[in-house]
This record gives C-alpha cells, sequence and structure tokens, in this order.
C-alpha cells in the first residue's frame, strides 16, 4: 500500500514554517534568545526549501534544485543553533566550513549533471552529516541532562541514519529515481517525516523546560550571591528540621550578619559591597556540606541550618565561616574591603519552630555584636576571639 509522500513533505513544511514564525515571535529582539531565533530562522528556510523541493517539475534544470541547497543552508542554520545552545559556539566556523563544502560538493553534481541517483547519495550523505553533527552537538551539551534533551539527539541520529540508508539505496540501484513510488523510498520519506516532526516539537520543548529552569531559579535563588532566598530557605529548613525530628538527631541553626557592611558601601561603592556579597555566598558554598542548607535572608543577613550537627559541634563550623570571612579581601581601586562577621547559634531540635530557633539565634547575633563583632555566641554563651586563636565562655 502507497501514500502520498507529496501531502506528507507539505504537511512538514507547514509545520516547519509555524514553528518558526511562532518561535520568533516569541523570541522577539531580546538578547538573551538569539540562539532561538536562529532555530526558528533555520525552521522557515527549511520549510521554504521542503515547499521548493515538492514543485521542483515546475523549474527548468538546475534551478530545480534550489530548494535542496536552502535546505542544506537551513540545516546549517539549525546545526548552528545547537552548537550555540550546548556551549559550543567556538564550533560553529567549523561547521559552517563543512557545510559549505557539502553544499560546494552538491552544486557540483549539479554542475556536471549528475543524474537523479547521484544526486539522491550526494543530498542525502549531506544529511547524514549535518544531522550527525547534530546529535552529537546536542549529546556534548554541558548543561543537565534531561529526557526532552534526549529524545532531541535520538531524533537528530535517527534522521541521520534514515539519509544514510536512502544514501545507499540510491547508491545500489542503477534505475533510481527520487520521486518513485517504490515501498522502499516512500518508507524513507515517511520515517525523515515522523522523525523531523518529532525534532521540532522536542527542541520546542527544550526551550519551554529551560524557561521553566528560569522560573523556578529566579523564585527560589539570590540572584547577587547565587545561593537560596528567604522564601525558599525557610521551605529547605523546615524540610530538614521535620526529617531530624522524625529520626531523632540534634539540628543547629545559625544567623550571620555582615559586620560595619553600610560602611562598605559608602566608602568603597554599592558595587564593591555587592561583591563582598557574592563572596560570603562563595565562602558559605565552599564550607558547607551538601545536606547543610543556607540562604541569603536580605542585606547583609544569612541563615545556615545544619542537620545532625548540634549546638556544640557547630561551633567549630561556625568559627571556620568566621575566619574564611575574616581572611577574605576584595581588592578595590580605594584600597582593601574586609569582610568580618558576627555569628549566633541556636538549638532546632526536639519540638521548637523554627522561627522561634531563629529568634534565638538573631538575639546572640546581636549579643556578638555588641561584644566586639567578628565572633560566635551560642546558647551557652561561647564565643571567639577576634583573631579566631581560641574558643573562651563569655565573661
Amino acid at each position: 500500500m502507497s501514500f502520498d509522500t507529496k501531502t506528507l513533505w507539505m504537511t512538514l513544511a507547514i509545520s516547519n514554517l509555524v514553528f518558526g514564525l511562532l518561535m520568533l515571535v516569541y523570541a522577539g529582539a531580546e538578547g538573551g534568545r538569539a540562539t532561538l531565533r536562529g532555530w526558528a530562522s533555520a525552521q522557515l528556510l527549511k520549510g521554504l526549501a521542503i515547499v521548493l523541493i515538492i514543485i521542483k517539475p515546475m523549474f527548468s534544470h538546475p534551478w530545480g534544485f534550489t530548494g535542496n541547497v536552502l535546505y542544506l543552508v537551513g540545516h546549517f542554520v539549525e546545526l548552528a543553533a545547537f552548537l550555540a545552545y550546548a556551549g559550543l559556539g567556538d564550533r560553529i566556523k567549523g561547521a559552517a566550513l563543512m557545510s559549505v563544502a557539502l553544499t560546494l560538493g552538491y552544486l557540483v553534481g549539479i554542475g556536471i549533471g549528475a543524474a537523479g541517483g547521484a544526486m539522491a547519495v550526494i543530498f542525502s550523505s549531506s544529511l547524514f552529516v549535518l544531522y550527525g553533527l547534530s546529535a552529537l552537538a546536542l549529546a556534548a551539551s554541558g548543561r543537565r541532562r534531561s529526557p526532552v534533551q534526549v529524545l532531541l539527539v535520538v531524533s537528530n541520529g535517527l534522521i541521520a541514519l534514515t539519509a544514510l540508508a536512502r544514501a545507499g539505496l540510491a547508491w545500489s540501484s542503477e534505475a533510481w529515481d527520487p520521486q518513485s513510488a517504490a515501498l522502499t523510498n516512500q518508507a524513507m520519506f515517511l520515517l525523515g517525516y515522523v522523525f523531523s516532526l518529532c525534532d521540532g516539537f522536542a527542541f520546542l520543548l527544550l526551550v519551554k523546560e529551560d524557561a521553566d529552569r528560569s522560573l523556578l531559579r529566579m523564585a527560589t535563588t539570590d540572584e547577587l550571591t547565587g545561593i537560596a532566598n528567604r522564601a525558599h530557605f525557610l521551605d529547605l529548613a523546615e524540610d530538614r528540621r521535620r526529617l531530624c525530628l522524625r529520626s531523632g538527631q540534634p539540628i543547629t541553626v545559625m544567623m550571620m550578619d555582615l559586620d560595619h557592611f553600610k560602611q562598605v558601601n559608602d566608602v568603597f561603592g554599592h558595587a564593591v559591597g555587592d561583591e563582598v556579597l557574592r563572596r560570603v555566598g562563595a565562602v558559605l558554598r565552599d564550607h558547607l556540606r551538601d545536606v547543610d542548607v543556607y540562604g541569603r535572608l536580605g542585606g547583609e543577613e544569612f541563615a545556615v541550618v545544619l542537620p545532625g550537627t548540634s549546638p556544640e559541634a557547630a561551633l567549630p563550623v561556625a568559627e571556620r565561616l568566621r575566619a574564611a570571612l575574616a581572611e577574605t579581601v576584595v581588592a578595590t581601586d580605594s584600597g582593601q574591603a574586609r569582610i568580618t562577621v558576627s555569628l549566633g547559634l541556636a538549638d532546632l531540635a526536639g519540638d521548637r519552630r523554627l522561627e522561634q530557633a531563629m529568634s534565638e539565634a538573631d538575639q546572640h547575633l546581636y549579643r556578638a555584636k555588641a561584644q566586639g563583632r567578628n565572633r560566635v555566641v551560642a546558647a551557652t554563651e561561647t564565643i571567639s576571639d577576634r583573631a579566631g586563636a581560641s574558643l573562651r565562655p563569655a565573661l
């Protein structure tokens, strides 16, 4: 049983044109969506190329091959978009040279009057290379792997294999006719149609997935420091508290406030103040465990929750943070901006509420400020001296 391949390819052409137009409208002129605009432009080129391929008999030789050439150009644009998306923008120049070589090879075939079978071999082999490179580029992406990305790699790989199979059939058959209604030729068209539709929808889903991740990051992450914002910190801290309550483990909350931060902004400027806050976020990431929860509550105030850690065991942790920050220096044109912090600890175990423990830790933090700053105060009023050399009870 045969089917109308021209109808299939006209449907694919319309799909590409609609995909392209919709995504160009969505991408707009925003600078951060250049990759999406590139992919959308590729779909428009490929859609127009398929239309030209379908109506090829209406053109005299060699103009009938315009659609095939435009399709190769469109796929290079798509490959460039995939490389940019995968963080491999430095490979676009090499891909461009490869695409130019493939296109020139196809044009040479047209120029010497190669038979239809030979042209099908050249064209399908070129598609095999381009789709194969797209699959490799997406597979090598440094982005976090997702099922949608895997689907896109697979669809491009399957299109490449389909093109290779078509090239093999054209090579092995002396009577090959690209427009033949033979079952094998129609099967190649059908497979290419299905995988191409899958490829388009998969990229749209990948764009949506990235948008969802971006929204989640904006909702949960402090933009300046890259750590949890207040709302996300409170959610994570409450989860850890409940887990430790069920398992009977100790848990400690730590409040942290930068000393004389207003002076840093006044003397060195807000740009340096922002860098100081970023350094604090970096120190927290470097000195705390994956299981620990930490975030910026606002301004120069930070908080940490240490699951499985008693207040006594948390004291050395707080001291290490204090010492690491005291050694941090931000070089500026106006001199060196130094960071010191005051910290307060409180027990979060048992049936204590998070708000209650944070309030107590905050009181200890203000006691650390009153005692001279750059020190740690816990429920036992144990503090570190300003040099950080030892721990001693407050007098």
